[in-house]
């Protein structure tokens, strides 16, 4: 068996790129983990970020193998091969619906955090995101791939200064956490589910649905499928991290994020003026990031890489999204779409369980029976 070649800056970069496209607007604002961990409380909040960090690995292993295996030539054809025409077909223009959704989310998001710490029009935060991303977009995929493949670990660098300045915090007023975590359960946030597990769960499969034709890409971009499975592997890990520092960091400043729409950026102002300014432009990265790479994946269902029709829908979607994403508040968006996207996960993974382990099991059994017969009839 050939042996599988691995690089150590390829899986960097496809580490970054998965930090990158996951964390968006929803996380890098503070809204997502709110809404998902926090909310329950600290220690429930980390044993669901866990739950989650094992449940995703189990998604990106399967896809990002599948993607480097398959070459698909649409990363949507994932969903034809693990659902059968006709029900793909229905997952695909579905996928497409949601992913573009979250698209609007987040450009809504880019509004919010420019608007709260500069004071400006949310209008202009939305058209200067979505502009950028759109150029970002049309490059192409390797291009992107390289660009927020240096985003993301930036990201995950400063949400765990914040987790730091959190603990330090909580060294000087030990009680802090316990004392917030009863009150946050009961302050008021929007959350997206009363159980913390259920929570966890949602999470994890709204990351399937939201990342499907991406992690095909990713596996795509890898060099061998073990290459892209370290990737995955590394990337959840370290997103992971990230839940867990800002789900403890919301605790502790609860005082601090009551009625933002942009948590992390209200934290980052308290803990330092500097960090604030810094923390913003951090975050309108973040969402540019993800906003480029969903453009890029819905695109690329339409039409190929660099092609006049791949740039005319990708301007048409981009004015579409601009208009949309200053229509409702940002934290109301997050908390109507993000759990009905997860719960549209669970079916799909049933087809992706049937296939990779219930029909391979009894395609495998049926095939060493037939050898067993075949044996016996030579002898």
């Amino acid at each position: 068996m050939e042996k599988q070649s691995i690089s150590i800056k390829k899986v960097a970069i496809l580490a970054g790129a998965f930090c990158a496209y996951m964390i968006g607007s929803g996380f890098s604002t503070g809204q997502e983990v709110l809404q998902f961990f926090s909310t329950s409380g600290p220690v429930k909040g980390i044993i669901a970020a866990l739950v989650y960090m094992v449940l995703m690995m189990f998604f990106t292993y399967i896809l990002y193998g599948i993607g480097q295996r398959e070459q698909f030539n649409n990363p949507y054809d994932v969903f034809e091969y693990y659902c059968g025409k006709y029900i793909g077909k229905f997952y695909t223009w579905y996928s497409v619906v949601l992913s573009y959704g979250i698209y609007i989310v987040m450009l809504a998001g880019a509004g919010a955090t420019i608007h709260q710490y500069y004071g400006t029009s949310q209008y202009i935060g939305t058209y200067a995101v979505a502009l950028v991303a759109l150029v970002t977009a049309l490059l192409g995929v390797e291009k992107l791939i390289e660009i927020i493949g240096i985003i993301g670990p930036v990201e995950i660098l400063f949400m765990i200064i914040m987790g730091i300045a959190a603990l330090v915090t909580l060294a000087g007023q030990p009680n802090l956490l316990t004392a917030n975590g009863d009150l946050i359960v009961t302050s008021g946030f929007k959350t997206a589910s009363n159980n913390w597990l259920w929570a966890a769960i949602l999470y994890s499969l709204l990351g399937l649905m939201f990342g499907v034709a991406f992690f095909v890409i990713n596996g795509q971009s890898a060099k061998s499928v073990k290459e892209a499975r370290i990737s995955c592997m590394i990337g959840t890990v370290f997103y992971t991290l990230a839940i867990i520092l800002l789900t403890i960091t919301e605790t502790v400043y609860l005082d601090i994020i009551k009625g933002q729409q942009v948590p992390t950026l209200a934290i980052a102002k308290h803990i330092a003026p500097v960090l604030g300014l810094i923390f913003a432009v951090i975050i309108v990265l973040g969402i540019y990031a993800s906003v480029s790479s969903i453009l890029l994946v819905v695109t690329r269902n339409f039409a190929a890489d660099k092609t006049k029709k791949f740039y005319i829908i990708g301007i048409v979607l981009t004015a579409i999204g601009m208009f949309i994403g200053t229509l409702l508040p940002f934290d109301r968006l997050i908390n109507i779409l993000y759990p009905i996207s997860g719960y549209s996960g669970i079916v799909f993974l049933g087809f992706v369980v049937y296939k990779e382990f219930i029909n391979k099991n009894a395609f495998s059994m049926a095939k060493r029976a037939n050898v067993d017969q075949m044996t016996k009839i030579n002898e």
